[in-house]
């Protein structure tokens, strides 16, 4: 879901409209549920999907006619699956989807909050959108994001109404509620998981993009100000320059769902991380180097007083055997062995 959200902001940044499609309800056996979202752009460009096949086909056909209406346009559908050639032969009579479609222009509410939640979502922090549509064609009476219910401004719309919809959403991810003729829609984005790239060479260059395209929220690290840059790393969500790599552990907060792939420029700083990372909950710790980098680094560890169980968590050397050479390659090994460590086949 973030890269959705930064993808849909990118395109509202470039002066572009899209339409923004929402699962908002769903009966039945249906191929997505609540909250899944796609993007359509006035070129028919689609970004992220809401089932695919007849039925998503003809939200975007929808999502096309509204870039012609009036700011601020909303509109709900409601989707039979049997009407789906693709989906008709397993659907059951009660399987139905609903879809939100909003109408995002630059400058408007809903591309505000779009930036709003890319904002949150950069820095790892969690969010709840929350939407109240009136029954005059839809129409979006109010949009705010918002951490919890207690942060909805006094004066929002059905704010009791909308508070009980934002604690719902976030116990379950999407809640959609009708109150005194109106509707309340909340879904939560959870943040996404931080990847830290200490290092800012060419492997780390490469490790950044494959890593922001699966969804990982990557923060570059390095001690040098001129390769730290955000030209050199359009894909990193945060590039933090360091005065020196021995103060890590005092500048960074590494939490138990954060990954950390060390490839400084030295073997020396990669000691220096590594002993101060592997002192954090981190969920994965990776080193690059050779068996006998390994060796030096960990003995020199050893003579610090680093015990066996510490060594052992660190994937070294980094990455999948699929026998990368390239920092491409190298990069694809790495994010398919974080991935695997998230996805609890690999320890």
């Amino acid at each position: 879901m973030k890269n959705l959200i930064g993808d849909v902001r990118r395109t509202l940044d470039a002066g572009q409209a899209v339409v923004l499609a929402t699962v908002v309800g769903s009966t039945g056996s249906t191929p997505r549920s609540a909250g899944a979202r796609m993007a359509v752009c006035r070129d028919k460009t689609i970004i992220g999907s809401v089932g695919g096949g007849a039925t998503e086909a003809e939200a975007c056909c929808r999502a096309l006619d509204m870039f012609a209406a009036q700011p601020e346009a909303t509109a709900l559908l409601d989707l039979d699956l049997k009407n789906d050639p693709a989906a008709a032969k397993d659907a059951g009579p009660g399987d139905r989807l609903s879809l939100l479609l909003e109408l995002a222009l630059p400058g408007s509410s809903a591309g505000r909050v779009v930036a709003e939640l890319d904002d949150l979502l950069r820095q790892g922090l969690g969010a709840v959108l929350v939407l109240v549509l009136g029954n005059r064609d839809q129409e979006a009476l109010a949009r705010a994001v918002v951490k919890r219910a207690a942060d909805l401004a006094p004066g929002f719309p059905l704010r009791a109404q909308a508070a009980e919809a934002v604690d719902q959403a976030c116990d379950g991810g999407t809640a959609l509620l009708r109150r005194e003729g109106l509707t309340i829609l909340a879904q939560a984005f959870a943040p996404p998981p931080t990847l830290f790239l200490f290092g800012a060479g060419h492997v780390a260059r490469a490790t950044a993009a494959v890593a922001g395209s699966v969804g990982f929220r990557v923060v570059v690290v390095d001690d040098r100000p001129e390769f730290a840059t955000a030209e050199r790393f359009p894909d990193a969500d945060q590039i933090l320059v360091l005065a020196s790599f021995a103060e890590v552990l005092a500048k960074i907060e590494i939490g138990p769902q954060a990954f950390a792939a060390i490839m400084t420029r030295s073997h020396a700083h990669d000691k220096t991380v590594l002993g101060q990372v592997l002192a954090t909950p981190a969920r994965y710790v990776g080193m690059i180097g050779s068996g006998k980098k390994r060796r030096a680094i960990y003995n020199a560890l050893r003579d610090q007083g680093l015990g066996e169980e510490a060594l052992a968590r660190c994937h070294c050397p980094i990455g999948l055997a699929i026998g990368a050479r390239t920092p491409e390659e190298i990069a694809v090994s790495i994010v398919a062995e974080v991935l695997a460590v998230r996805a609890g086949v690999r320890a």
